[in-house]
């Protein structure tokens, strides 16, 4: 009888015999099977790469596969998991140069890389390695990391500097890190995962420039194609695109594409969030909803995209792109809007009383600092008060 694995969730795929065996020693024959049944939707394919992550992260190099019972083997698996037995196996095409202090190696993903990295034609989209790559991961990670192929790089640190030379040759935080292939192909796609309270800045191989701000996840290749470059964003980012008449820069969005030749401009286009925005500060660039009307933005303009409208309008620009330097700066604000950039700046959840404070703010805010030292600090300049309650930021006014 065919096993119905459309309702599986980890631990049932933990506790199946055939899973287990397959992601242990995987064949062409299995691989081909587990393929089939995820390209046709068959399995939920969050608690697929879950399991697959799990499992793999509980075994060292050619380990044993487990025998008995399901709940057995589930047993096992629990206690080697408190154990945290560590992953060592090396997988995909990096070997450091140096050994940099503020990089950890943290897991293979070759089987995902081997299911989700192939269409129809032996290729695959950038959009679709956006979306694929990212919905195996359902716990948000303290550390900036980086995935590359089948290798993951934990980045140590409020910061990082990932940099890519025209042959697609790679540094993070100025170490090189050595690729074994002779030549990088163009299909090859990586992805930078920003968490809250942390930023990054990125270097593509055409030499454009990216900050990269919280909660942001940023997929692009390792080097561009001959056409056209394109990056995905699930986030914010300041870009500083460099020029080329012949290779249009296209950042795909979940409800956007922003389109230019070279120009400098901010992104705001959090997957979860009820708009995108984008703030031009020179050049020109197009914008794409997926529905509606193409648009040409000049500088000091901001396009604002929801699902019922768009708009735009002139504002300063700066008040949108200071992050990338490190500071929020607000000219005549309400302390309202500055507290929920600040929530969203560190993930924390703030609740703001019914009636408004009535009052405007100008001033200049380090990023560096923690949520709770950002709040002593405007209360120092401003009209409020708070105490904080089940790690919510309650809000009073005077």
């Amino acid at each position: 009888m065919n096993t119905d694995y459309s309702k599986y969730k980890t631990e049932d795929f933990l506790t199946d015999d055939k899973f287990v065996y397959s992601m242990l020693n995987p064949t062409e024959e299995n691989m081909a099977f587990w393929k089939s049944i995820t390209d046709e939707h068959v399995v939920d394919i969050n608690e697929f790469i879950s399991a697959y992550m799990t499992l793999k992260s509980l075994h060292d190099v050619s380990p044993e596969v487990p025998e008995g019972r399901p709940d057995e083997i589930w047993k096992r698996i629990q206690h080697s998991n408190q154990a945290k037995i560590k992953h060592k196996k090396r997988i995909s095409m990096f070997r450091y140069s140096t050994i940099a202090a503020s990089i950890v190696f943290i897991l293979g993903l070759s089987v995902f890389s081997y299911l989700q990295n192939k269409n129809e034609n032996g290729s695959q989209s950038l959009v679709d390695f956006a979306n694929a790559s990212t919905t195996h991961t359902k716990h948000e990670s303290k550390y900036i990391q980086l995935i590359s192929n089948d290798e993951a790089l934990t980045l140590v640190g409020t910061q990082a500097n990932v940099e890519y030379d025209v042959n697609g040759r790679l540094k993070v935080n100025k170490e090189t890190i050595e690729s074994s292939d002779t030549e990088i192909p163009t299909t090859s796609f990586n992805q930078l995962r920003v968490p809250y309270g942390k930023r990054a800045f990125l270097v593509l191989s055409d030499g454009t420039e990216l900050w990269v701000n919280v909660g942001t996840v940023v997929s692009y290749p390792t080097k561009f194609s001959k056409d056209i470059r394109e990056i995905y964003v699930d986030g914010e980012v300041f870009a500083n695109v460099t020029h080329d008449a012949n290779r249009p820069f296209v950042i795909r969005t979940n409800k956007l594409d922003v389109r230019v030749l070279g120009t400098s401009f901010n992104l705001a286009a959090y997957k979860n969030d009820n708009q995108t925005n984008v703030v031009l500060v020179n050049g020109s660039v197009h914008v794409q909803p997926k529905v509606g009307k193409e648009t040409v933005i000049k500088p000091n303009q901001m396009y604002v995209y929801t699902d019922q409208s768009t708009t735009l309008e002139t504002v300063d620009v700066e008040n949108y792109t200071s992050w990338r330097n490190g500071n929020y700066t607000f000219r005549n604000e309400s302390i309202e809007n500055v507290l929920l950039r600040l929530s969203h700046y560190y993930n924390v959840a703030v609740k703001l009383p019914v009636s408004t404070s009535g009052k405007s703010f100008s001033g200049k805010l380090e990023l560096k600092d923690d949520m709770k030292q950002m709040m002593d600090g405007l209360t120092k300049i401003t009209n409020m008060n708070y105490l904080v309650k089940d790690s919510m930021y309650i809000i009073e006014f005077n």
